[in-house]
């Protein structure tokens, strides 16, 4: 029996959230349905984490054992075959049995985009938040810098299970602007609250508007209250990227991307 970790690209849109749930579409029951279609006799997969209703995913780590017999790459072409567009594999590779994508992650990265203009941009604002006017970047990025480090985040969100520590740890956090209208904030930590990024981007973005000021940050996380309870939308979230340790899979192949193409060491 293989164990199998899969990078997986979702959007996020149709769904609601990662998790499995009772009588919702959700991107884990759609594809442990495509496992099952080719074979697979599992219960559930193991996945990196979970996102929320309608945030998409570049980079989202899932594990599984399956007693497959025609290669990787037709595993990889197999899945994305009982795949709807909007969910498909990227990468795959055969691990160790004892890898598992949630604990043996180091660190986890999310991007958040956001554009102004006055009217609705039918085909970015699947992607992004739309503001009528631009935020001041550098008053969002003084504020951003009092995320760096350890704190507790309880200002920002809630523990996954109830008692569960709100202490993390973030490495990056910064925004740039990617086009004339458009920038977007980068953020890097060992693990997240639920909706930690959105509340944190609400608050960002108000402080870009002058309407909260950059202590805000601080305060927010030595008091634990920002006084804002909003969100910004899912829809601009995306998770890019979960990073392990180089000696965390082994045994392992060498990846494939959805083109048949093989990468050593994640270089090309």
């Amino acid at each position: 029996m293989a164990h199998y970790k899969l990078i997986l690209a979702y959007e996020g849109t149709q769904y609601s959230g990662f998790q499995r749930q009772k009588n919702k579409t959700s991107v884990q029951g759609v594809f442990e349905d495509a496992l099952r279609s080719i074979g697979w006799q599992g219960r559930s997969i193991l996945t990196a984490g979970r996102t929320d209703t309608g945030v998409h995913a570049s980079a989202q780590v899932i594990a599984f054992q399956f007693d497959w017999k025609h290669g990787d790459f037709k595993l990889l072409k197999a899945l994305n075959a009982n795949l709807p567009n909007d969910i498909q594999v990227q990468r795959l590779e055969q691990t160790g049995a004892r890898f598992h994508p949630r604990y043996d992650a180091l660190a986890r990265s999310y991007r958040y985009r956001l554009y102004w203009q006055l009217a609705r941009d039918p085909i970015r604002d699947r992607f992004a938040w739309r503001l009528d006017s631009a935020p001041d970047l550098e008053l969002m990025n003084r504020a951003a810098q009092n995320l760096i480090g350890e704190h507790d985040f309880r200002a920002f969100g809630r523990a996954m299970t109830e008692g569960g520590s709100t202490i993390r740890r973030i490495e990056n956090a910064l925004w740039q602007k990617v086009d004339e209208d458009m920038m977007e904030f980068s953020i890097t930590g060992n693990a997240f609250l639920y909706h930690m990024v959105r509340r944190i981007v609400y608050v960002l973005v108000k402080v870009g508007f002058e309407q909260a000021q950059p202590e805000i940050i601080r305060q927010a996380l030595e008091t634990g209250t920002s006084g804002f309870d909003a969100l910004a939308p899912a829809r601009g979230l995306t998770l890019t990227e979960v990073r392990y340790a180089e000696d965390s899979n082994e045994n392992s192949l060498p990846r494939l991307d959805g083109q048949g193409m093989y990468f050593e060491n994640g270089e090309v």
